[in-house]
C-alpha cells in the first residue's frame, strides 16, 4: 500500500451494557463491585482485541457507526443488562475504543433510539461524541455531534454513512436491502449533488458485500450475542463479529477488509 493511501475503520452494534455482548475485562459498576463477564462476553473480548491487532495501518477516520451501548433495557425492565446505570455503560465503551488505534478524525453515526435515548428526547451517542472529542457533523447543517446520516470524502471516493437498513434472516436474501440501497443512491445522485461510491449499512449484525460497476456497499459485523428479544420470533440467526477496514489508495482503488472474527458459540447439549 502506497503511503499516500487513506483508510476508515468501522465498528458498530457494539451493545456495551449486554449481557451478551462484548465488554472490557473488569467493567466498573458506580453503585457495586466490579462486573466479571460471563464466559460469551470473554469470547467477544478475544475477538474484539484479535479484530484490533488485524487493523492494517492507522486509520484516518474511525466511525461508530450506530449503538456503541445497549441502554438500559426498559421493556425487560433491565433483565438483559449488566448495569442500568448508562454511565457504566458509556465508561466501558470508552475503555474499550481506547484499544482502536488513534485516528485523526471520529465520526459517531446515530443508531436505534431504544439503545441511547432516554425518553425520548436525549441521545446518548451525541453526549459520548461530545465527551470523546469527536468531529462535528449534520448532514443538512445545525448544531451537534452525530447524525443519522454522514457522507466523507476521501482520497476522491465518497463514503455514504447510515445505521439501518433492511434485515433478512436467510443469508440468500442478505443481498437485497443493501443492492435496493445502492440503485436508490444512484437515482439520486443529482438530487444528493454527488455520487456515492461506499454505502456503509449496520443494525442486521452481520457481514454481506455488494459489488457494482461504480459503486459498493456492504453491512457491518457487530459485538453481541443473540439475546431474549431476537429469540421472540424464533431461533436467532447468529451474528457475525468484527470490524470493517477500508482503504482508499490515492490513485482511488477500494480495498475493502472485512475483519470477521470466528468466535466459538455453541449452546450446551444435555445428554440424557
Amino acid at each position: 500500500m502506497a503511503k499516500s493511501s487513506k483508510s476508515v475503520v468501522i465498528f458498530s452494534d457494539i451493545h456495551v451494557g449486554s449481557k451478551v455482548a462484548v465488554c472490557s475485562d473488569s467493567p466498573e459498576i458506580i453503585d457495586g463491585e466490579n462486573y466479571t463477564p460471563n464466559k460469551a462476553q470473554k469470547a467477544l473480548k478475544k475477538a474484539w482485541d484479535l479484530a484490533i491487532s488485524e487493523i492494517s495501518q492507522k486509520p484516518d477516520l474511525l466511525v461508530i457507526n450506530g449503538e456503541p451501548i445497549d441502554g438500559a433495557n426498559p421493556k425487560s425492565m433491565g433483565a438483559g443488562v449488566w448495569s442500568t446505570n448508562l454511565v457504566d455503560q458509556i465508561r466501558d465503551f470508552k475503555t474499550l475504543t481506547k484499544q482502536i488505534p488513534t485516528s485523526k478524525k471520529l465520526i459517531f453515526v446515530r443508531g436505534s433510539g431504544y439503545h441511547v435515548n432516554v425518553g425520548g428526547a436525549t441521545n446518548l451517542e451525541e453526549i459520548v461524541a461530545e465527551e470523546m472529542k469527536a468531529d462535528r457533523y449534520r448532514a443538512y447543517g445545525g448544531s451537534g455531534f452525530t447524525d443519522y446520516e454522514c457522507n466523507v470524502e476521501m482520497n476522491g471516493k465518497l463514503f455514504n454513512f447510515t445505521h439501518h437498513i433492511g434485515f433478512a434472516q436467510w443469508e440468500a436474501y442478505r443481498t437485497t436491502a443493501l443492492a435496493r440501497e445502492l440503485v436508490k443512491l444512484h437515482f439520486e445522485n443529482t438530487r444528493r449533488g454527488t455520487h456515492t461510491d461506499i454505502a456503509v449499512r449496520s443494525h442486521v449484525h452481520y457481514y454481506v458485500e455488494v459489488r457494482f460497476k461504480n459503486t459498493l456497499g456492504f453491512t457491518s459485523p457487530a459485538w453481541k450475542f443473540p439475546d431474549g428479544f431476537m429469540y421472540s420470533r424464533g431461533i436467532p440467526t447468529l451474528p457475525d463479529v468484527g470490524c470493517m477496514e477500508v482503504i482508499i489508495e490515492s490513485n482511488g482503488e477500494i480495498i475493502v477488509k472485512p475483519h470477521i472474527i470466528e468466535v466459538e458459540f455453541k449452546p450446551k447439549v444435555m445428554h440424557v
